[in-house]
């Protein structure tokens, strides 16, 4: 699913749904389980989600001092052969947005635009559960700002921002149907952390249930000697009642035989 907005001085896309659970689920899978991994998957998500995968996607080197684009984006019109973006990918939603607008006159000096991004986390306001099996976990949020933004006051740009995106998160969330007496949107503050303690939950989940299997073996087998074993002993209690029975009639016939002995 995809929802954006047009502000003023800039636009906010949102993702959510399928295509962001399989890029969560590629970084859980990602061998080098770092934050260039996160950025690049991301990165490559938003080439082919706005500009169907036509950015050259930059993987060079980077080297410090030197200044590269992380995203070409051939556009259509007569005046620019290609658009330059530089994407930030950051945890705790706008947490380090001032430290990257401190910056803005030195990241459009060599591109077109910027664009900060974050995820937002599906949470329940009940302490003790967690919500894992819905596919509308995970929410990506990606704002876009331009050259324009550098005569704009930084304070006010933020509060403009923060109002934007409260805004564009309570209609994603009505649009995701989520309950808002039950639920709500939480930034993520660190998707490594995030996916390795879910790892480590799943890992945790799948050992319980492992345990738990060998446990109901167990128990099934035990319940197994119990019955086996009260078999048993009702087929002895059968004995002994058939030897008590037994005993009586042997007694009897004794008793049969001493009588008669006696009045012999």
């Amino acid at each position: 699913m995809h929802f954006s907005k047009d502000y003023d001085n800039f636009l906010i896309h949102t993702f959510w749904s399928k295509p962001i659970t399989d890029l969560i689920n590629k970084t859980k899978e990602k061998s080098g389980k770092d934050f260039t991994s996160s950025h690049d998957l991301l990165l490559e998500f938003v080439n082919k989600a706005l500009f169907d995968g036509e950015g050259e996607f930059n993987k060079e080197f980077r080297r410090k001092g030197r200044h590269y684009f992380d995203l070409k984006v051939p556009t259509h019109n007569s005046h620019d052969e290609f658009e330059i973006i530089e994407f930030k990918y950051h945890s705790s939603q706008l947490k380090y947005l001032r430290y990257e607008l401190k910056r803005r006159e030195e990241i459009f000096s060599h591109n077109d635009y910027l664009y900060f991004s974050y995820l937002l986390r599906r949470v329940s306001k009940k302490e003790d559960k967690i919500i894992n099996e819905s596919v509308c976990i995970y929410y990506l949020v990606v704002i876009i700002l331009s050259k324009n933004i550098c005569e704009i006051p930084i304070d006010k740009l933020i509060e403009d921002i923060k109002m934007g995106t409260e805004d564009i998160t309570k209609d994603v969330a009505k649009k995701s149907d989520i309950d808002e007496e039950e639920e709500e949107l939480l930034g993520v503050e660190n998707i490594i952390k995030v996916v390795d303690l879910e790892r480590k939950l799943e890992d945790q989940k799948k050992r319980y249930k492992r345990e738990l299997k060998v446990k109901k073996k167990e128990l099934k087998e035990r319940e197994e000697e119990l019955k086996e074993r009260e078999k048993e002993l009702k087929e002895r209690e059968e004995e002994l009642k058939e030897e008590k029975k037994l005993r009586k009639a042997k007694e009897k016939e004794i008793e049969w035989l001493k009588d008669r002995l006696d009045n012999t």
